[in-house]
């Protein structure tokens, strides 16, 4: 059988190079986008449950009748099975320390805490409630004169009625506006709100050893400053905040 002959080399010439083909371009990857974290909702005296029911624009109308403050001290910022859960994992020294400078928390930050919470849920619920009865009121005083231009000729008779029903639609506007401008609602809202979200703020400080309790050993001096802190916070004076409310 008759084999290829060799390729012969030609002197002066270059051997074609072999073609060689790009690697094939990946498209471009995109960018995985993270696992999306909803943060737990801050932790207040309201109850979870309330209105759960509802449909969603209602959960936020306002509430006839709020509750009275309760002094009972069962509220905490850690709840329950958490807290347990995490001095599961703690030595019992560690765990011993937790547990005191809880029942410190308790009584110079949790007690100042549930007050000023109460008091900005209470405020607010006044604000959505006063904004509510503007709207209603408006809305009163629109369909009245509404009716009252159309019987102008029709009936003329029910115009001094529906004049009468407008006056009172603004007396009740203005006794509103007194009552509200008096104690303004949403001012004492966020005033109390933003107390409040300072003491939880300076309760957690606390208990994992943050600024400025770090670098404190002694129990008693870190208590002092604790009371301290608690107690300008309250005042309505707020530690480290460039911008202090006048």
């Amino acid at each position: 059988m008759a084999s290829n002959p060799p390729p012969i080399d030609h002197p002066g010439e270059t051997p074609p190079s072999p073609s060689i083909e790009p690697p094939p371009q990946r498209p471009p990857s995109q960018p995985q986008k993270p696992p999306r974290y909803d943060p737990p909702e801050p932790i207040t005296q309201e109850t979870r449950k309330t209105r759960e029911w509802l449909p969603e624009w209602f959960k936020y109308l306002p509430k006839l009748r709020f509750n009275e403050f309760d002094e009972s001290p069962a509220f905490q910022l850690l709840p329950e099975d958490e807290l347990n859960a995490m001095l599961a994992t703690c030595t019992p020294e560690a765990t011993q320390s937790i547990l005191e400078d809880l029942n410190v928390l308790d009584k110079e930050v949790l007690r100042l805490f549930r007050r000023l919470d109460y008091e900005a849920a209470r405020q607010q619920n006044r604000y959505r409630r006063s904004q509510l009865m503007y709207a209603l009121l408006a809305l009163a005083a629109t369909i009245v004169g509404s009716v009252m231009a159309l019987t102008l000729e029709s009936a003329p008779g029910l115009t001094p009625w529906l004049g009468g029903i407008e006056t009172i639609i603004a007396g009740l506007t203005s006794f509103i506006a007194a009552l509200t401008a008096d104690e303004p609602p949403q001012q004492l809202w966020l005033q109390n709100r933003l107390k409040a979200e300072h003491l939880r703020r300076e309760y957690f400080r606390y208990l994992m050893r943050l600024e400025p309790y770090d670098g404190i050993e002694d129990r008693f001096d870190r208590e002092t400053l604790l009371a301290k802190r608690a107690a300008d916070i309250n005042r309505g004076f707020f530690p480290e905040s460039p911008v202090q409310p006048k």
